[in-house]
């Protein structure tokens, strides 16, 4: 996201009654998501090439937030956590620095259920003190500059998190961007004033406004809301990865037609863990699994359940992926389609009589395809009313006895049609070209940007760049281990 803060802060700088400021995180962070083992080199290789790419600009005012800090030696807060949930609580001066940690630690090891013990704990009391230290050095920043808005991306991250929150408490106008695939080289980005990006309500107003502005006829409208679900089924590019690719059309396991037969669409729960706020409160259990086993041991016996494992799970080895497999040999009514399987996903949704997901977009997809749909758990399309939405077990156990019928309304296709063209929101390059382009050169596999250009060519830096992060971010270099035992 440099290039569309970037892009950003030039635009701004153009009106001589803004006063710019350009953040860079300088090493304040000893870890991130580019350097998830504390390389001192790489960190140093990533604040020299991010300060020099911004001094090109020279309208720009910048500083490193190491700069707030008064000195490196400073007395950090100790926090007692034992476990994953005890860290995702810790906060510190109003900032959730553990549900951001965890956030970090997720994504680059999908692995949900960390265990803490003597490894572990050093490399989260690591993040958590230098989350302290950039909560502090955001805090100085506010009140020496008290700036009017303040501009940053995403939200959820480490990196990121501090502003966000401080924004909201301090009550300081905050735009956050985010970049979204295309298919191509050229990823789009949306800016949410003064709501996080995965605010659920906010996501609704946005398509909304989509649906409104589109330069279309309302048929062709409706006819761009369908082709989500069409190129979905079909296999072709809607917004996210082909998940289908490999399904057989019309494969399905043995159905028995003496039963009602429930597909469960689970999701890959770490995409959306360690969010916080509604993503939590709205769910009826603490994780999928549990959901799961409830389902099992109380419903009807005339209902048989057929678990459709989320392809994205198919690679990963952690107990919350493997414990699914094992249900089979455990209950007699359900049978469990890995993620890897090539049983087609919509033959499954066309055979059965219901369909409930956690929030995957096969629960929209049900309905779209004329199966009653139940949803248990946060999605964006949770209070579109086309869904049976349960709010307690109670509310689930009366919709697996009841008998459905599919919903449809207008909000299907306008969540369709948002996925795939959301340009009436997406804010265009204005100043500098963020577009990210692929290559391979001696089997370094690297992107490029023309922004960042200064040694002899924009393919040239892009390959010094990403071969030195390669050797710097090696073994050799790395002050940590990232900890990747589970709690069973």
């Amino acid at each position: 996201m440099l290039g569309g803060l970037l892009d950003e802060a030039i635009e701004l700088a153009k009106d001589p009654s803004n006063k710019v400021l350009f953040l860079h995180c300088g090493g304040i962070q000893n870890m991130c998501l580019f350097n998830r083992e504390g390389s001192k080199p790489l960190c140093s290789l990533c604040s020299h090439t991010t300060s020099k790419v911004i001094r090109g600009y020279k309208n720009i005012e910048s500083k490193s937030l190491r700069e707030f800090i008064p000195n490196d030696i400073i007395k950090t807060p100790e926090f007692s956590y034992d476990n994953v949930e005890e860290l995702r609580a810790v906060s510190y001066r109003g900032v959730a620095i553990g549900l951001s940690v965890h956030s970090n630690y997720i994504t680059c090891t999908r692995n949900l259920n960390v265990a803490i013990n003597e490894n572990s704990r050093s490399y989260f009391d690591c993040h958590l003190n230098q989350c302290v230290r950039m909560v502090d050095a955001v805090y100085n920043v506010f009140d020496q500059f008290k700036p009017d808005i303040v501009y940053t991306y995403n939200g959820r991250f480490e990196e990121v998190r501090p502003l966000y929150d401080i924004c909201e408490g301090l009550g300081i106008h905050y735009v956050l961007s985010e970049v979204f695939p295309t298919g191509t080289p050229r990823w789009y980005k949306v800016q949410y004033d003064n709501h996080f990006t995965l605010d659920i309500k906010y996501f609704v107003e946005l398509r909304e406004y989509c649906w409104n502005h589109y330069k279309l006829s309302e048929q062709e409208k409706i006819a761009l809301g369908k082709s989500f679900f069409e190129r979905r089924r079909n296999a072709e590019f809607a917004g996210d990865k082909i998940y289908v690719k490999n399904q057989i059309a019309g494969k399905i396991p043995p159905i028995n037609p003496k039963k009602i037969n429930i597909a469960i669409m689970n999701s890959s729960e770490d995409e959306f863990a360690s969010i916080g706020g509604e993503w939590e409160k709205l769910k009826i259990f603490p994780n999928q699994y549990e959901g799961i086993i409830y389902l099992l041991e109380n419903a009807p016996k005339n209902i048989h359940f057929y678990l459709r494992i989320h392809p994205n799970l198919k690679n990963i080895t952690y107990g919350y992926h493997r414990k699914l497999w094992s249900l089979e040999s455990k209950y007699s009514n359900i049978t469990v389609i890995r993620g890897d399987s090539d049983i087609s996903t919509y033959s499954l949704i066309d055979a059965v009589d219901k369909v409930i997901s956690f929030g995957s977009t096969t629960g929209i997809e049900a309905a779209y395809w004329g199966k009653p749909s139940i949803l248990m758990g946060p999605s964006f399309y949770y209070y579109d009313e086309i869904c049976y939405v349960p709010k307690n077990k109670e509310e689930i156990l009366g919709l697996l006895r009841s008998e459905l019928k599919p919903k449809y309304n207008m909000n299907l296709l306008k969540y369709g049609a948002y996925i795939l063209d959301s340009n009436p929101v997406v804010i265009p390059d204005k100043n500098i070209d963020c577009i990210s382009n692929p290559h391979s050169f001696l089997g370094v596999k690297y992107h490029t940007s023309p922004f960042i250009n200064f040694a002899g060519g924009e393919r040239l830096t892009g390959f010094i760049i990403a071969t030195c992060r390669k050797v710097l971010g090696s073994k050799i270099f790395s002050k940590y281990t990232v900890p990747l035992e589970e709690e069973l």
